[in-house]
């Protein structure tokens, strides 16, 4: 299954408004709920400022999320609500972590929402 993505700016800006937002060691997680929305579908964001490195460590960052993300769906672990948005914003210890300590920390993020 391909990931439907956040394209616009618009709809990260929202998301950094409203959404409630989850803070971990390696990523922030926010969760924004279209309540307007009719066509409300679950989408994913990521993001990777400056701070993390040059763009080689950016993209890294954020392949990384989009991989965390799609083995949680594929795991069918029904932790996302399908008529959310969910924006990932990376800290610059996550291209240093483990891969399972991601998944973990990802999983206790998701139960806190």
């Amino acid at each position: 299954m391909k990931l439907q993505t956040l394209k616009k700016r618009k709809e990260f800006v929202l998301s950094n408004k409203f959404a409630k937002k989850i803070f971990s060691k390696n990523f922030i997680i926010q969760k924004y709920t279209h309540l307007d929305d009719k066509d409300a579908s679950l989408k994913f964001g990521f993001t990777a400022t400056k701070k993390i490195g040059n763009a080689v460590s950016r993209n890294k960052a954020k392949r990384r999320m989009r991989s965390l993300v799609s083995r949680f769906i594929n795991d069918n672990i029904t932790c996302f609500d399908n008529k959310s948005s969910y924006v990932l914003v990376a800290k610059s210890s996550l291209n240093k972590a483990l891969f399972t300590n991601l998944y973990s920390e990802m999983e206790q993020c998701l139960n806190k929402l």
